[in-house]
């Protein structure tokens, strides 16, 4: 309720003039609707960070909020291509249908990348953030 307060009481200019504090407002309302289960009033609320954020690194969060949404919604497909889209501007693009030969040409790829490691080389390796 704090957040949804929050936001009521922005500007239209705030996305200018604070914009760190407008962004990260609509970062932590996002985070609130979602884990309080309210998806539809969070797909409402996602839409004007996704067109005011300066940055995708700033969109990231909100758009993770909206994945997992639409994951506890059982909306699996719209979630799946939701992410595969946000792979493709972080640029990892994932082939809607995957041949024998892609698949044979990414095995290859890992296999290349695995050589001389050892699973102690990659348990050692850091943790993923």
């Amino acid at each position: 309720k704090y957040l949804m307060t929050g936001l009521s009481l922005l500007r239209p200019e705030s996305w200018e003039l604070k914009y760190y504090l407008t962004i990260r407002l609509y970062d932590a309302a996002s985070e609130a609707l979602f884990v309080t289960g309210d998806f539809s009033r969070l797909a409402v609320l996602i839409e004007e960070p996704l067109m005011n954020a300066r940055s995708f690194e700033d969109k990231l969060n909100i758009m993770n909020n909206l994945v997992r949404a639409l994951a506890a919604s059982s909306k699996f497909e719209e979630g799946i291509t939701k992410c595969f889209s946000i792979l493709g501007q972080l640029g990892e693009v994932i082939p809607n249908e995957i041949t024998p030969d892609i698949y044979a040409k990414e095995v290859s790829h890992v296999k290349q990348l695995l050589k001389g490691k050892s699973q102690q080389d990659l348990l050692s390796l850091p943790m993923m953030s």
